[in-house]
């Protein structure tokens, strides 16, 4: 809709409704989830194409590698118009209290880190070509960031049924000792140890190297 113009010779002013939403979870990777489906459910009445919305959920999944860290809370927030969809990434190294709907505003506090952010709309409003990830202060028809390797769906049939398996089976594959796997990962072989031995599993901020390290990510 278009308010009327205020002065002689002013353009009309056009008001576009938006829907922000907005969500804290804890940052671990027992946490991802929640965040899928809290990003399902934020793109069900999305402008975007099927094709839109599975970039939307690569660019989260890359925010949240990106955004890791050892302790602290991550926000996804969602800020969803008739013509594109704008998703944020924020990391605080400590919690993050959840509030009322962002108005704009940066929803993090003194210690928040702002992740990648992604700008999609769809196709009928998009210049020719794919729609690129966009940031803060990137250029629109910059090249989209490379998609990660597809993560592996612990539990999904003919995949691992834990982190520990996958672990397990990785280094096997990769002919690595533990002391090896714990040297390129930056982390103990205390560390390794208790994740092949299912003790423990690795924090958000290990998922990343893992990536790097193996090509895959394991996810819950």
């Amino acid at each position: 809709m278009a308010e009327p113009a205020r002065g002689p010779g002013a353009d009309p002013i056009e008001v576009v409704p938006v829907v922000v939403l907005s969500q804290v979870f804890p940052a671990r990777p027992s946490s991802i989830p929640d965040i899928r489906d809290f990003v399902r459910r934020c793109l069900a009445e999305s402008p975007l194409t099927d094709e839109g919305n599975r970039q939307v959920g690569e660019t989260v999944f890359r925010a949240l590698l990106d955004a890791a860290g050892p302790t602290g809370s991550i926000q996804v927030a969602f800020r969803i118009s008739p013509e594109h969809v704008e998703v944020d990434v924020l990391r605080s190294d400590t919690h993050i209290f959840a509030g009322p709907p962002l108005d704009g505003a940066s929803p993090a506090g003194p210690a928040g880190r702002a992740g990648p952010a992604v700008t999609l709309v769809p196709p009928e409003a998009a210049p020719a070509g794919p729609a690129a990830p966009a940031g803060p202060a990137s250029d629109p028809s910059a090249v989209p960031a490379p998609t990660p390797a597809e993560p592996v769906a612990l539990g999904q049939p003919g995949q691992p049924a834990t982190f520990a398996e996958w672990m397990s089976t990785a280094l096997r594959r990769e002919g690595l000792t533990q002391e090896a796997a714990a040297r390129q990962l930056g982390v103990s072989v205390k560390t390794v140890s208790r994740w092949v031995g299912g003790a423990t599993e690795p924090r958000m901020r290990d998922l990343r190297r893992i990536q790097e390290v193996f090509g895959e990510v394991p996810l819950p």
